[in-house]
């Protein structure tokens, strides 16, 4: 990915937690966004979206995979995930594991290691990742 494609990336995950649904919609609520770059160039954004159950709450990744899809674009190349500063935001927030299986089965349909680039709530790379080298024990095996 070149650095013009990657700013844009970062650039629209924090624009996913910025528009992310946290029930009260105060500025100081716990936020989270996400971005995706897709095979065709193609990149979308989410943040959360929160349920009063807390159990059919969307996670930021799992509400970017579902807005690509929603266009038809399956072929996660990378995905960028950032949060506030009541999310944790000066630290690497790790995708969870339900969000982890989701990219991973994606992985695997699209043949693509995604890269999984984490920030800081000012768009700041804290860390890069690939997705095969930080699962453990994925079903299916791959």
């Amino acid at each position: 990915m070149d650095r013009a494609t990657e700013q844009k990336l970062i650039q629209s995950a924090k624009e996913g937690m910025k528009n992310a649904f946290t029930g009260t919609n105060k500025p100081g609520d716990f936020r989270i966004g996400a971005a995706v770059l897709t095979g065709k160039g193609s990149i979308y954004s989410s943040g959360q979206y929160f349920s009063d159950t807390y159990s059919l709450t969307l996670h930021a990744e799992q509400a970017v995979l579902a807005h690509a899809a929603a266009h038809g674009e399956y072929d996660i190349v990378a995905i960028a995930v950032t949060g506030n500063e009541a999310a944790g935001g000066n630290d690497s927030i790790y995708p969870c594991h339900m969000c982890k299986q989701l990219l991973w089965e994606s992985s695997l349909r699209s043949k693509q290691n995604t890269e999984i680039i984490l920030l800081d709530e000012h768009g700041n790379v804290l860390e890069r990742l690939k997705l095969r080298e930080i699962i453990n024990h994925p079903w299916p095996k791959g």
